[in-house]
């Protein structure tokens, strides 16, 4: 299992809780997956690998290999769901916690379009549009993610809501001042994703 990234070290680790009588074939049957998934991936940027292969290709791999071979895709789903949420927390203590330094909350949004162009923008696959950029408010919206455009591929569109969901859960209480709002999403079946976080009024 050397071979696997840490997101789907950690998926089997919790699959073998649920399903110890199989977990050696599902470790297999993930692997294989995975390396064959990846294959496709070779040769591009860190700043795609980052997301493809750090992140939706061990997914999609636990996925399909603990859905194929207990039937259950439901339970699949659950535990990638429960997977990303507990990350997005831990995430969202560490914001929340930044932001109690005074005044701090009033550079997020800027600092966060900066994030976004860096983490998620044009070299990293995605395809977006800045719609307001100022020190008060950050939106831009996702027309192309390749989050959405994977799951796709491989079939498992409906693991796009898990990512979707995790940025609701690490952004969505940051400070009192801060407002995330989120109302599309192309993982909910949207023809983009709106990223808008903005200084509240008082």
């Amino acid at each position: 299992m050397r071979h696997c990234e840490d997101v789907l070290l950690e998926l089997l680790k919790i699959s073998e809780r649920v399903a110890p009588e199989i977990q050696r074939n599902i470790e297999i049957h993930a692997n294989i997956f995975y390396m064959n998934f990846r294959k496709r991936e070779e040769g591009k940027p860190k700043e795609i690998t980052m997301h493809t292969v750090k992140k939706i290709l061990p997914c999609i791999a636990f996925y399909k290999a603990f859905s194929e071979l207990t039937g259950d895709k439901k339970k699949a789903y659950d535990i990638i769901e429960t997977y990303f949420y507990e990350r997005s927390k831990e995430c969202a203590n560490k914001l929340q916690s930044i932001c109690k330094v005074p005044g701090v909350y009033r550079l997020v949004p800027m600092v966060m379009g900066g994030v976004i162009h860096q983490v998620f923008g044009v070299k990293s696959g995605f395809e977006q549009v800045d719609r307001e950029m100022t020190a008060q408010k950050c939106h831009i919206d996702m027309l192309g993610c390749p989050y959405y455009a994977l799951c796709e591929l491989y079939g498992c569109k409906e693991l796009v809501r898990v990512f979707c969901d995790s940025d609701d859960v690490a952004y969505g209480n940051m400070h009192p001042r801060l407002s995330w709002e989120r109302t599309k999403t192309l993982g909910r079946g949207d023809y983009y994703c709106d990223f808008k976080l903005k200084i509240k009024e008082r």
